[in-house]
């Protein structure tokens, strides 16, 4: 394992047109792959969700890690999910997002900290903050976002650093 990996967390960066890159990129696969989800249920198990599957995988991942961007559009753009499975100790090394981090280990065990989360038990990380993380000895599965949040518009008026009138 590289010490050298870092975390890629410009799939919520926005492009050109101001669309948040990820949910783009969701878009464009759907389309490629002829699939609608509009006001309907979408499965997984749907016809061409296997080829949407591996159009969304994320290369450039920690040995013994995969992770693939589910194909959902939640109403909030800035919000993008994902699956990853871990081998028995893959680990993940030292780093920090720039966004929200929020994990929930659906099938084995994922070491964090000297604790150790099994199925259900979750994690929310803040942006910035250092952390590390290894599968436990049967591995792992774990559903997680991304988020990012943009702080609210300031209200018009006197404020810190704002003038007053007078």
């Amino acid at each position: 394992m590289s010490p050298d990996w870092r975390p890629d967390d410009s799939l919520l960066d926005r492009n050109a047109k101001g669309e948040v890159k990820g949910a783009r990129r969701v878009s464009d696969v759907l389309r490629k792959r002829g699939i609608r989800a509009g006001n309907r249920v979408t499965t997984s198990r749907d016809p061409g969700m296997a080829a949407v599957r591996q159009d969304l995988k994320r290369t450039g991942m920690p040995t013994g890690v995969e992770q693939w961007q589910l194909p959902v559009a939640l109403p909030l753009e800035n919000v993008l999910v994902f699956t990853s499975r871990m081998k028995s100790g893959a680990a993940v090394p030292e780093h920090a997002h720039r966004v929200w981090v929020f994990r929930v280990v659906m099938q084995g065990s994922l070491k964090y900290s000297g604790k150790t989360l099994k199925a259900g038990d979750w994690m929310l990380v803040p942006p910035g903050q250092s952390y590390s993380i290894q599968a436990g000895p049967d591995g792992c599965v774990i559903l997680y976002a991304h988020c990012v949040v943009t702080p609210p518009p300031r209200p018009p008026g006197p404020g810190p650093n704002r003038p007053t009138s007078g």
